[in-house]
């Protein structure tokens, strides 16, 4: 299997620099994506919404991010020369967002501002992966979770800087602050990723033919024809609803002191999540090693394996510091998985689809977790509390395991390629 990658011309399109940026950027990303389900209770208390409201909200969040990624993907792929100018939009983006998520005075205008503060995370995932899995064929587990180790580094940020504010300010001035820091980044991602995806040769992306647009998404949905590729998106799918239940409703469980919450402090609430969505600064890297080198299946179904069986136990440890060991065990394997799912995608899919394809996996996983907060929600209200998710969760990852357990993987190793 022999893959190109751009040619470097200068430090700022080595592979090693372009992994450094987008990771970078990808933490940053993340700093606001996981700071978000930490707003969520105050959100709520303050503008009293029920949890099927607060459903709605989450479900349209979910929503909006699956079809970004649905759309988004084979544009993507056929915007290879615009990469760069991607990556900036998604930072100016939720900059502004963000502002109008702290203006909204209704549920109506604050569901709008959710929408619109998903789509830049969501739009990120797709020239970034696409441009790592050309550039690293050789590495392509590794580099996929060095891009998730920089989310992760948000991930842990997000809720201890996110449950910090809420201490000691209202939930409205701080995401007027978090405007600033996003604005600021858009200039670095300019500096450092402006012409990511541009190759000698490359002409300009208007000189492209539109019915290409339109033949990628005829590979897109050919690609199911695969059936690697559609087992490796119903799996993803099923462990991304779990996750998104996870993430969405272990705020409330853990700072509600009613519905069989613990009623812990906002801070307290940050600490607990930044183990549970960032641990993968630890697992990412090792795990996306071991799956290069030994695959991915033997990395992916014990991993999902555990990952479940610490989920169940998460209720019966109460408000004790097994919660917060449990937590962080969960969390080694929470965004990391995800990721060598992806990298086992990328293994098949022919080159040129890497945007499609990871559209397919993100795109599905959100259109399916626009329904999966009304589930969590019913079974909240109707089978034991807030508690009840954690074993929803566990249910479907092992369904996810059992799936992987059964694909037939393929040998997707290849040779370092070169880059002069």
């Amino acid at each position: 299997m022999s893959e190109a990658v751009q040619r470097p011309a200068g430090r700022r399109r080595s592979r090693n620099f372009i992994l450094g940026s987008l990771s970078f950027g990808h933490g940053v990303s993340h700093l606001y994506d996981q700071g978000f389900p930490v707003f969520m209770p105050a959100i709520k208390a303050a503008m009293g919404l029920s949890n099927f409201e607060v459903a709605f909200m989450l479900g349209i969040r979910q929503g909006g991010f699956g079809a970004v990624n649905l759309i988004g993907g084979a544009i993507v792929d056929q915007m290879k020369t615009s990469w760069g100018p991607i990556l900036t939009a998604c930072m100016i983006w939720a900059s502004l967002g963000f502002l109008v998520l702290a203006a909204s005075p209704n549920l109506f205008v604050l569901t709008i501002a959710v929408v619109i503060v998903s789509v830049p995370g969501a739009l990120w995932h797709l020239p970034a992966t696409a441009a790592l899995s050309r550039r690293f064929p050789d590495r392509r587990g590794f580099a996929i979770s060095m891009h998730g180790f920089g989310s992760n580094v948000g991930n842990v940020t997000a809720p201890l800087v996110a449950g910090g504010l809420l201490t000691i300010m209202a939930w409205r001035p701080i995401l007027l602050i978090y405007a600033a820091p996003a604005a600021l980044m858009a200039i670095f991602v300019w500096w450092s990723l402006k012409d990511l995806g541009i190759e000698d040769g490359d002409q300009p992306d208007g000189e492209k033919p539109q019915r290409q647009v339109m033949a990628a998404y005829r590979d897109g949905f050919a690609m199911f024809k695969i059936p690697v590729v559609t087992t490796l998106v119903l799996a993803a799918a099923i462990r991304g609803v779990a996750n998104n239940a996870l993430f969405q409703w272990a705020p409330f469980y853990l700072r509600e002191s009613t519905d069989g919450g613990l009623g812990m402090g906002y801070f307290e609430v940050g600490v607990h999540l930044s183990l549970l969505t960032g641990m993968g600064i630890v697992s990412a890297p090792i795990l996306g090693y071991l799956s290069d080198r030994y695959g991915r299946k033997q990395v992916l179904v014990p991993g999902l394996i555990i990952a479940s069986v610490l989920t169940m136990f998460v209720v019966s440890a109460g408000d004790s510091l097994y919660l917060a060991l449990l937590l962080a065990g969960i969390g080694l394997f929470s965004f990391a998985l995800q990721q060598i799912i992806l990298a086992a995608l990328l293994d098949v899919v022919q080159k040129g689809t890497e945007a499609t394809a990871s559209g397919l996996i993100f795109g599905i996983n959100g259109l399916l977790g626009f329904g999966s907060p009304f589930i969590a929600a019913f079974i909240i209200d109707d089978y034991g509390g807030y508690g009840s998710i954690f074993y929803y969760v566990g249910a479907l990852t092992v369904v996810s395991a059992v799936i992987i357990a059964f694909i037939p993987f393929p040998n997707y190793r290849v040779d370092k390629p070169a880059e002069a």
